[in-house]
């Protein structure tokens, strides 16, 4: 281990306030021990899986460098629960001692605000310094933990005060201004009585509340006094300035940290002091403590500052005539000075970064891929010569001219599902980056895509050759292009011409909600377009991707609905054992529609709208059937025989190995697929004879062993049987 610890902090959006925050307190006692700093966050953080931004998540592999010593997680900052369980695992996987912040974790020391000590302090001030016995409050969501904690800590001190907190005093709200504001609307209604304070669980509700009031002419503290929790900040923003209670973040932080380097150090941890102390402004008597709110006002003049450097600087512009990378890092070094207080920036790109895409990154772990350092600006003087490393290094062996004092925030660069690398930026007092940063990030990273496609002739042709009528993804047409093209030629069609159209959804079972999923997902839908691509051959078809894993196949000619259904069957067969489909997708879970209407009365439109509801509503009935105890297994079976149907598959040993009765699984297997599973068998192995005749130039008996078969002669009885045609006739057909 160094001599000088690195510490990483794992955090989400750390420019919020409440990360900040927490970051204060534990790069002040960094600072104080020696320690370096490493800070791993992601730039937006969404609840839910956003695809534009998922890529930024991939920040968070720098967990697994060998180079940090232990690690500090901000918990309740990860808002996403497949976030949350993808940097756990990680963590696990590290054998290096970790403390968690803000949320209790199974087998990791946590450091936490007592808040409920923080509402007792409250409610003293407000009984002992005001006298007051007619108090309200209002918390968050009645199943929050936290919710309920936060009243337990007024109610303690009211009882001890001989004061009533009953259930009519206790509101319920969402932690959000609109709370504030719903409560302030029963006062001011007379619905409810206004008491003579109200207790906010978090300074967002109580400047719902006061401004509403505000609005109403309800003047506190002579009609009612509120106070907040956590004092966010902005208060000068409302009116009358809040009284609010500084939730002590800054001393989680400090204390998480100081905890952190004992165990890596084998010291003793500093005792730090959680609690807090009111910042009294005037919606309570006291009236607004000068020193606080002067540090405020400082601390939004510097930030406006900054603003306004941003809004009336030309960086977009000169990044935008850039030709090569140095001239673009001669721009960042010029406008360096837009990001509040930063001393150092590293910029660390894929050595690809040039030629990478979407596909490229899909299912890899970035961790030995090459990488080049760029110094942009460091508090010393270095060479400007790239440094090249591995991303789990996470930088150059020596950050060229970072000196000492390294507090550094990892902050991923991506565009368009893509990732380039990250910035690295350095602090040398114990700071952080605020919104205005992520403002910059964007220009940055903006202008590297803009200098990609300068250099890349093949992205700049393949957009010019797209239109609003093209799908970006595949290559076919959207919606509105097929439906443009379709009516074009309808009205050259022979009067006698149909119009056969089959809409498609593939992938019903699948679990995309991860990035990892979502990167096979965008594969596979590539692979179904060349699908699509193979059946529509003649002159007149066409085919479009409507959504992810839904299309269509439309064609104008000397159709029937015999061929419609034909070529649906085709291309089910075509897309089912596609090779990554059949890797990762049930057999299944495919659903098509199709149908044949003379051209003289096709509407494109209504008719793509009518199979397309055709296509959910089935879709939706296969869900709730697949949906049912017991049919998981059923399906595993059934698509385990899909794939590999050339093997023996003896019902009653599948029973034996799966631990059901032949009985029960005979009647199950019917209800749920609408088929025995004999017939199920004979028709997988027939289906993987058609894939084989429009795909392959096997002969008949090769393509018979290869579904399982010893007999080709009997295995083209049983084909005829199935499709009412030959294997040679199948092949030569149609759309095949």
């Amino acid at each position: 281990m160094n001599k000088r610890p690195l510490i990483g902090i794992i955090t989400a959006r750390a420019s919020g306030v409440e990360q900040r925050q927490i970051l204060s307190g534990i790069l002040s006692q960094a600072d104080k021990l020696g320690a370096a700093v490493g800070i791993i966050s992601n730039v937006y953080n969404f609840s839910e899986y956003y695809a534009d931004v998922e890529v930024e998540n991939k920040i968070y592999e720098l967990i697994s460098s060998e180079r940090f010593d232990g690690f500090i997680l901000t918990a309740e900052s990860v808002l996403d629960p497949v976030l949350q369980k993808y940097i756990m695992d990680k963590l696990t996987a590290r054998s290096v001692p970790v403390v968690v912040t803000g949320a209790r974790l199974e087998g990791y020391p946590c450091v936490n605000n007592d808040v409920r000590e923080d509402l007792r302090d409250i409610a003293r001030h407000l009984t002992d310094v005001h006298g007051f016995t007619d108090i309200d409050m209002i918390t968050g969501h009645e199943y929050l933990d936290t919710s309920q904690e936060r009243v337990s800590g007024v109610r303690d001190i009211l009882s001890e005060r001989g004061i009533e907190l009953g259930s009519n005093k206790v509101i319920y709200g969402n932690f959000w201004t609109n709370s504030g504001e719903e409560l302030a609307d029963e006062y001011i209604s007379g619905k409810r009585r206004l008491p003579q304070a109200v207790i906010c669980a978090n300074d967002y509700m109580a400047y719902g509340l006061i401004d509403r009031f505000f609005s109403a002419g309800i003047r506190p503290p002579a009609d009612v006094s509120v106070v907040g929790y956590e004092y966010v900040g902005e208060r000068f923003y409302h009116s009358p300035i809040l009284t609010t209670y500084q939730r002590n973040r800054a001393a989680v932080g400090a204390k998480a940290l100081s905890l952190l380097y004992s165990m890596i150090m084998g010291t003793e941890p500093e005792d730090i002091p959680l609690s807090g102390y009111m910042v009294c402004g005037d919606t309570c008597p006291c009236g607004t403590d000068r020193r606080y709110m002067g540090a405020e006002l400082n601390a939004v003049r510097r930030v406006q500052y900054y603003n306004d450097l941003n809004l009336c600087g030309n960086f977009e512009q000169q990044t935008t005539v850039c030709r090569s990378i140095y001239d673009y890092i001669g721009v960042l070094q010029e406008f360096a000075y837009l990001i509040r207080d930063i001393r150092g920036i590293y910029l660390c790109l894929y050595e690809n970064w040039c030629s990478i895409n979407e596909k490229s990154q899909l299912n890899k772990d970035s961790g030995d891929k090459t990488m080049i350092c760029y110094r942009v600006v460091s508090p010393e003087a270095a060479s400007p010569e790239p440094h090249i490393f591995t991303r789990h290094m996470l930088f150059p062996e020596e950050l060229p001219g970072a000196g000492e004092k390294q507090y550094l925030y990892f902050v991923p660069m991506f565009s368009a599902g893509i990732e380039f690398g990250y910035f690295i930026f350095q602090y040398t007092a114990p700071d952080g980056y605020d919104i205005m940063m992520t403002e910059w990030l964007k220009i940055a990273v903006n202008a590297l895509m803009v200098l990609r496609m300068k250099n890349d002739i093949t992205t700049l042709l393949e957009c010019s050759s797209l239109s609003e009528f093209h799908d970006t993804a595949t290559g076919l047409y959207n919606r509105r292009g097929v439906v443009s093209e379709l009516k074009n030629a309808l009205k050259n069609a022979a009067p006698d011409s149909e119009l056969v159209m089959i809409v498609l959804r593939a992938g019903l079972f699948s679990d995309e909600s991860n990035i990892d999923g979502k990167g096979i997902a965008v594969r596979i839908d590539s692979e179904i377009a060349d699908c699509l691509k193979r059946v529509s051959v003649q002159r007149g078809s066409f085919c479009a991707r409507l959504g992810v894993s839904q299309f269509v196949y439309a064609a104008v000619g000397s159709f029937t609905a015999d061929h419609a259904l034909d070529i649906a069957d085709r291309l089910k067969m075509l897309i089912c054992y596609s090779p990554l489909y059949r890797k990762h997708r049930e057999s299944g879970a495919i659903v098509a529609v199709s149908e044949a209407v003379g051209a003289e009365q096709a509407d494109p439109e209504e008719l793509l709208s009518r199979l397309s509801e055709n296509v959910r509503k089935e879709a939706g009935r296969l869900m709730v059937q697949n949906s049912r105890n017991g049919t998981a297994e059923l399906r595993s079976i059934r698509n385990a025989m899909y794939r590999q149907p050339q093997l023996v598959w003896d019902s009653q040993e599948v029973c034996s190995r799966s631990h059901l009765s032949y009985g029960h699984f005979r009647a199950s297997y019917k209800e749920c697929f609408g088929i025995s599973f004999h017939q199920d068998l004979i028709r997988s192995r027939i289906s993987y004879a058609k894939y084989l005749l429009m795909t392959t130039a096997y002969s008949c008996s090769v393509i018979a062993y290869k579904c399982g078969y010893e007999d080709d002669k009997y295995f083209m009885r049983q084909f005829r049987k199935l499709t009412g045609t030959t294997p040679n006739t199948y092949r030569n057909f149609g759309a095949g």
